[in-house]
């Protein structure tokens, strides 16, 4: 009886598990939601079109945030009338051949856009082409098409696209404030506009001029749409590994924002939102910037197109790599290299800075160089020698057997009153001369240049100490300096643990010690760079940094490396000039020279800022003087 009732009730059910073919207006529906989600994507597809047609000058009006109205104009080859009529149906396109899916040199190639927009607003397109006497225009109201008439028109095409998601509503009520979708276009049109500076770009807001940039070169795109940024503040790129090749321009550490808002990526052209570039980009600032900060950076990426696929997502915002792993070496290791130079040459290539003195170029490659000494005070009227020393060693308190702070000083005067100058500080210097100490914590420079320079003596110091223990370590194992008398450190029992665990891990940076029962460790030796400290601090910083990381394991050689610069981070804060401490004008100076030649030294080794400059007109801005 069941059974029979069951047969009944599906028997008299309606036929809704039997396959048909939807409606041309459903399917144009349906593909309308995967290519047009809001006005930004709108925007994008109308301005790659643009772009696509060999235009150099494009202006964007956006009424509402682009929700009312959205107006896209341009100067390029324009469409004739059957052209017209083909482009508002899918899958029709000029752009690429048949079956080349691998050869796309176009931004766009799917032929969906403008049916897609089509069928959720209502679209109207007057082109004209460089030869016709006159426009055409066309008409699209969700997804019914008016036949082709003529228009008047100048050469190229100009698309408006009102009400977006009349015709579906439901969409319509996911958008938000017109603030917020206008803000996701501008990005949008900054995307694009970076990638194609030798286009002029122009974005009106009703009625009002956004920005109105003219064809352009790259480094003054990048400026102008990335305002908060100065042209001293980029540092250029331009590596390649085999054959992809990466340039654009990164800012310095200092430079950063609390979102990725401020990463511009192009790849052959094509602005992207790629997770292998934004990984790379994060791991190639990870050591110089704070938690939760992210760099300024516009990158462009060239890759044969035989190892790329853009037809991932109909957005075609998103990419595939067939050498992921090719594409973050050589991003985050172009990244680590252009931040790797001293404090105060952010916007000087790293290559640059390999100077070689006159007298040596033409030398053999083998020659036997004098001794750092020898040359400086066997010519100390030659400043390209000591501009060479500079850049080639690092000489202070610091290191070892490294020169002194005060011969280089004592040489500089000496070139300066060999020359007739009054002061050594008229010597270009990135950071200038030291002036004053204020607060016991902040010295104050100046350079020739009419800047000001003021730096935190503390971060500084603790960046210095930090490469030196780094270099040390990566070159050597962090050298230890026996005590006279071992020291015995009370602990936790977990923490006495975790220590014993990683015992010949730590011996490697220059610690040593072993149990000495109960709660207490015997330490034996330290590590000697960083000279007389507390062995209980520094333990109970290292023994935290171990603890933090639940992975860490003692028998696997890497999983101390992981953790290598958070290690060497809290041992140099330990050796670090504190704040409060006075410093005379000798040892400021040799501070700044130090930071100038130390890598990364433009922030400290918690991601801070180590030193701040302000140029005369900075300065001028500040008392209303221009």
């Amino acid at each position: 009886m069941f059974r029979e009732d069951t047969i009944k009730e599906n028997s008299s059910s309606p036929k809704q598990n039997k396959i048909r073919q939807l409606s041309e207006h459903t399917i144009n529906l349906i593909a309308a939601g995967e290519v047009i989600e809001r006005p930004a994507a709108v925007v994008k597809e109308l301005v790659e079109n643009a772009l696509d047609s060999g235009a150099n000058r494009i202006v964007i009006h956006l009424i509402n945030g682009g929700i009312d109205r959205i107006q896209v104009k341009d100067n390029g080859c324009g469409m004739s009338s059957d052209d017209l009529s083909l482009a508002i149906e899918r899958h029709c396109t000029s752009k690429i051949i048949e079956e080349d899916l691998v050869q796309i040199k176009t931004l766009g190639f799917r032929g969906e856009a403008l049916p897609s927009i089509g069928a959720a607003a209502r679209l109207k397109i007057i082109s004209r082409t460089m030869d016709a006497s006159q426009a055409w225009q066309i008409h699209v109201e969700g997804g019914k098409t008016k036949a082709v008439s003529p228009a008047a028109g100048q050469c190229g095409t100009q698309v408006i696209v009102e009400d977006l998601f009349f015709a579906t509503p439901a969409r319509r009520k996911f958008l938000k404030t017109p603030r917020v979708e206008f803000s996701r276009c501008e990005a949008m049109i900054q995307r694009l506009a970076v990638a194609r500076p030798e286009v002029a770009f122009c974005l009106i807001r009703d009625d009002k001029t956004i920005f109105d940039l003219p064809i352009q070169t790259r480094k003054e795109r990048i400026l102008s749409i990335l305002t908060d940024i100065r042209e001293e503040e980029l540092i250029f790129i331009d590596f390649q590994r085999e054959e992809l090749h990466l340039t654009g321009f990164i800012g310095a550490s200092s430079v950063n924002r609390s979102t990725t808002n401020g990463q511009i990526m192009v790849v052959n052209d094509r602005p992207v939102v790629d997770p292998v570039m934004q990984t790379a980009i994060r791991v190639g600032y990870r050591d110089v910037l704070e938690k939760g900060r992210h760099p300024v950076v516009a990158l462009f990426l060239t890759v044969p197109m035989d190892q790329l696929d853009v037809n991932v997502h109909p957005a075609k915002t998103e990419l595939r790599f067939s050498d992921d792993a090719a594409v973050r070496a050589l991003l985050i290791g172009s990244i680590q290299k252009s931040l790797a130079m001293g404090a105060g040459n952010s916007g000087v290539h790293p290559e640059s800075l390999q100077v070689v003195p006159r007298q040596y170029q033409q030398k053999s490659s083998n020659i036997q160089y004098p001794s750092v000494t020898q040359r400086l005070f066997s010519e100390p009227n030659d400043l390209s020698v000591i501009q060479t020393i500079k850049s080639q060693e690092n000489y202070s308190f610091l290191n070892e057997g490294a020169l002194s702070v005060r011969d280089v000083d004592s040489a500089l005067v000496q070139f300066s009153k060999s020359n007739g100058v009054s002061n050594h500080s008229e010597i270009n210097l990135p950071l200038g001369t030291a002036i004053a100490q204020i607060f016991k914590t902040y010295i104050l420079a100046v350079t020739t240049e009419d800047e000001f320079v003021m730096v935190d003596q503390h971060a500084a110091h603790e960046r210095l100490t930090h490469e030196a223990l780094r270099k040390q370590y990566l070159e050597q194992g962090i050298r230890s300096q026996p005590l006279l008398l071992p020291e015995v450190v009370d602990l936790t029992d977990s923490q006495i643990q975790c220590l014993l665990e990683f015992k010949k891990n730590l011996e490697g940076l220059g610690i040593e010690l072993e149990s000495f029962g109960g709660k207490s460790i015997l330490v034996r030796a330290l590590p000697q760079l960083l000279g007389p400290i507390s062995a209980k601090e520094l333990l109970t910083d290292l023994v935290e940094e171990l603890e933090a990381d639940e992975q860490a394991n003692p028998n696997e050689a890497d999983s101390l490396h992981l953790r290598l610069d958070a290690i060497i981070s809290r041992m140099a804060c330990h050796h670090s000039v504190r704040a409060g401490r006075m410093l005379n004008t000798d040892e400021m100076n040799a501070l700044l020279r130090q930071m100038e030649e130390t890598p990364r030294a433009g922030t400290c080794s918690h991601g801070r800022p180590t030193w701040l400059k302000w140029s005369k007109k900075d300065i001028e801005k500040l008392f209303h003087r221009s």
